[in-house]
């Protein structure tokens, strides 16, 4: 492509799409209409029923584990006699494995060899493939690798004038594409030590998700709980504000952690009145709810005055950049309260709470993914319309223009369509220029192709891999599950957005049961997770919880992506579902349990930012049984291995190489637990 005048040079992968002809069993009879929903139908139902009276249809599907569901007497459910998987909200889905169609070529960056003026970068890989090298997005490198495996591609001369610039290299034959090997340059020399990468450093951030209302309460004078008795006091304003979020970062909680970025739940206005309405027929608890988890904006551009001025908010931005960390906020441009000027003034800006059928379109998340309204209250915009996307994506880069963040995590992005991410990407662009790195990555539920169709530099960086996470809490949180699920869903993340991407892995978040609760049985998986948080009082049962979160945290900081914890997960809060997993964060920790699980999630925080490997690395999974996992992660030479026994009963390994974290017991791996070596 010519771009005013320079030429950029975009690589294309062949697709590893294949074809499936699935089939619902024929000896399922009189089973009604039959469809199927999952994972890969961005969960929108598609019809089974053919001419010849039997159910099957055709899909194109990348390898991996794909989660599903069907439609049996009028009933979704997962299949029965396949193979399931918890799905996060008390049911299962069943699992489609797609296996992957023949080896790839292999690629791995071995050393970089200085010389006079110039940089080489030594490579190994599999013999007669075609190597290709970009230096940002220009072509720089064409070789074929030589019948030993061995390639060399050498630093473009101009990379030595820049600061901070990457190589990126893939190899090709006819049975695919490597995995990307991505190597970032310090005026043209490899990195090597970790210390010299910053915050704007991408592949290094570890992500902090914080509720600002649940935080800490710094400034009691603007606490405003609304006053309306039909909210229970788990559902109303808690306090948290700006001034508390300042006093945890200067006070260094996060440096201690090991975070560098902050991500701050919505901080707009909201409404000062009770919306919405939980009840269940088995129980007398009911609650209307308050807005303090700020997703109900009434304006766009002016905080909550709960929790502080802008002035306020600014001061926090910058002592944050003192101690070296990044600040995104919480952008909602889908939907906006009734209470909104946008629809107060131009209601037909929205679109229609009713479908053409007379259904109330709320909560339809996949069958009108553009158009449903999250509740009536809460209308969703109409984003065909260009003066919609105009002021939606005015109110985001106003942000930009009077504060310093450093990015967005944006809500509901599978609901707003395309066009609007490229308009604010530009947007952005044109205002920040060179000046500013602005992160932005964003939240949808759906297949692997449908989230990966928001990533591109024209549109968002990254997403949360909610897919992975569900694999992590079936493999860690039920003991009769092997992590040969895990691995599936982990290696199509990195067939899907890449081997470095930059895909948000989480310990949990404010729409998901606590997880530790979910890993010692004080909520069952096919339990109805909200219920139980509005009627029992959920606590550890024993140490099992604690020692599960451990693995998951051990495991998140151990893969490709942005390991995230969600607040209150680093010493394994407990909880069922909203607002129960939404309670206010101790920094007093309970017991000893709750500190070393804080120690270990630090420990490996730390780990990770100081091993180029694990921020950079090529990774290789292998599965040892059952219950025992390896983790391969290398980088110009330094190799760093993780093995993680997620069972109850130790395990005998043969680990080689300088201990980096976690214990070995006269060469067994201990039960539920985590070992990194630098070998």
């Amino acid at each position: 492509l010519w771009v005013n005048g320079e030429a950029r040079d975009v690589p294309v992968l062949r697709s590893r799409l294949q074809r499936i002809d699935y089939e619902l069993g024929p000896f399922y009879e009189d089973i009604g209409v039959a469809q199927l929903k999952g994972s890969f139908t961005g969960w929108a139902p598609v019809d089974l029923g053919q001419p010849d009276g039997r159910n099957r249809a055709v899909f194109h599907l990348p390898p991996g584990d794909h989660a599903y569901q069907v439609r049996m007497h009028g009933e979704w459910q997962a299949e029965p006699g396949v193979r399931q998987q918890p799905n996060g909200f008390g049911a299962f889905n069943s699992i489609l494995s797609v296996p992957a169609p023949g080896p790839a070529p292999e690629l791995v960056a071995e050393r970089h060899e200085p010389g006079d003026h110039v940089n080489d970068v030594v490579l190994s890989g599999t013999p007669g493939a075609r190597l290709f090298g970009w230096w940002d997005n220009h072509l720089c490198a064409s070789a074929t690798i030589d019948s030993t495996g061995s390639a060399r591609v050498r630093v473009p001369a101009a990379a030595y004038a820049m600061k901070r610039s990457h190589l990126r290299l893939w190899a090709a034959d006819e049975h695919g594409v490597s995995r990307l090997v991505l190597l970032p340059l310090e005026f043209g020399v490899p990195i090597e030590d970790p210390s010299l990468l910053t915050r704007d450093d991408r592949q290094a951030m570890v992500m902090y998700f914080l509720i600002i209302d649940r935080f800490v309460n710094g400034d009691p004078s603007n606490d405003e709980p609304v006053n309306d008795p039909r909210i229970h006091p788990r559902a109303n304003h808690h306090g948290g504000d700006f001034a508390g979020l300042e006093q945890a970062v200067e006070r260094d909680y996060f440096e201690d952690l090991g975070v560098n970025t902050v991500w701050v739940s919505p901080i707009v206005a909201n409404p000062d009145s009770a919306f919405g309405w939980w009840s269940d027929p088995s129980t007398d608890v009911t609650s209307a709810f308050s807005g303090y988890h700020g997703y109900w904006p009434i304006r766009s551009t002016v905080t909550d005055r709960r929790f502080g001025s802008m002035e306020a908010f600014n001061a926090v931005v910058e002592t944050a950049h003192d101690h070296g960390l990044n600040v995104l906020v919480d952008y909602v441009a889908n939907h906006v309260h009734e209470e909104h000027p946008i629809y107060q003034q131009h209601p037909d800006w929205a679109t229609s709470l009713y479908l053409p059928d007379g259904r109330e379109n709320t909560q339809l998340w996949d069958e009108q993914r553009l158009t449903t309204w999250f509740d009536t209250f809460m209308p969703t915009l109409d984003f065909s319309r260009p003066e919609v996307v105009d002021a939606m994506t005015d109110s985001a880069v106003w942000w930009i223009q009077h504060s310093e963040i450093d990015g967005f995590r944006h809500d509901a992005t599978k609901h707003i369509p395309e066009a609007f991410w490229r308009s604010l990407t530009a947007k952005i662009k044109a205002e920040t220029g060179d000046q500013r790195n602005v992160f932005q990555i964003g939240e949808t539920y759906g297949s692997p192709e449908l989230i990966n169709s928001y990533l591109s530099s024209g549109m968002i960086d990254a997403q949360f891999d909610f897919n992975h996470y569900d694999a992590m809490v079936a493999a860690f949180a039920d003991d009769s599950a092997s992590v040969e699920g895990l691995v599936s869903v982990a290696e199509q993340s990195l067939d899907t957005y890449g081997a470095h991407h930059l895909m948000g892995n989480i310990t949990g978040n404010q729409d998901r049961p606590r997880f530790t609760s979910l890993a010692d049985g004080a909520l069952a998986l096919d339990e109805d997770t909200k219920l139980a948080g509005w009627t029992r009082t959920i606590e550890h049962d024993g140490a099992v919880g604690y020692q599960k979160m451990q693995l998951l945290t051990a495991y998140l900081f151990s893969v490709t992506g942005v390991p995230c914890f969600y607040y209150g997960d680093e010493y394994a809060d407990v909880g069922g579902n909203d607002p129960d997993n939404r309670k206010m964060m101790r920094f007093e920790l309970d017991n000893e349990d709750e500190q070393r699980t804080w120690d270990h999630a630090a420990a490996w925080a730390h780990l990770r930012a100081g091993r180029m490997s694990l921020m950079y690395g090529d990774t290789e999974y292998d599965v040892i049984d059952r219950d025992v996992l390896r983790i391969e992660r290398r980088y110009l030479g330094e190799v760093t291995e993780v093995w993680i026994n997620k069972g109850s009963e130790a395990q005998r390994v043969r680990i080689e190489g300088e201990l980096l974290a976690g214990t070995l017991e006269d060469g067994m791996l201990p039960g539920r637990s985590a070992v990194a070596v630098a070998r």
